[in-house]
């Protein structure tokens, strides 16, 4: 949940998002070395998402961490169309209620 967890820095300069995502819009060839290593961030947290809730015994780990890497670039997104840092809070609730879920269908823990 603490990748959620975000506070807009003290500043008047517009809410500018995830920079991933901004060099992905910026840089949108593919094959370009910028567009390449900000398309591996975003695997990456998204494997490290995935990787938590396997170790939180959620049945469907991949499943999970993907939403959740959804759900994070979506709140950086449209805070960047807001200029708006508080998406992440909004989105943080839906996190909640994904991961609630997630471990409500893992059922009863096993020791």
């Amino acid at each position: 949940m603490a990748v959620f967890d975000r506070e807009r820095p003290e500043t008047t300069a517009p809410f500018r998002g995830c920079p991933f995502l901004n060099v992905s819009v910026e840089v949108p060839d593919p094959t370009h070395p910028a567009h390449q290593l900000a398309a591996a961030y975003k695997r990456e947290f998204a494997r490290r998402l995935t990787d938590i809730a396997r170790q939180a015994g959620v049945a469907a780990p991949e499943t999970l961490g993907e939403q959740l890497a959804l759900l994070f670039d979506s709140a950086a997104a449209r805070g960047t169309a807001l200029n708006s840092g508080h998406t992440h809070a909004y989105a943080r609730s839906i996190a909640e209620s994904l991961v609630d879920a997630a471990l409500a269908d893992a059922g009863p823990a096993t020791l």
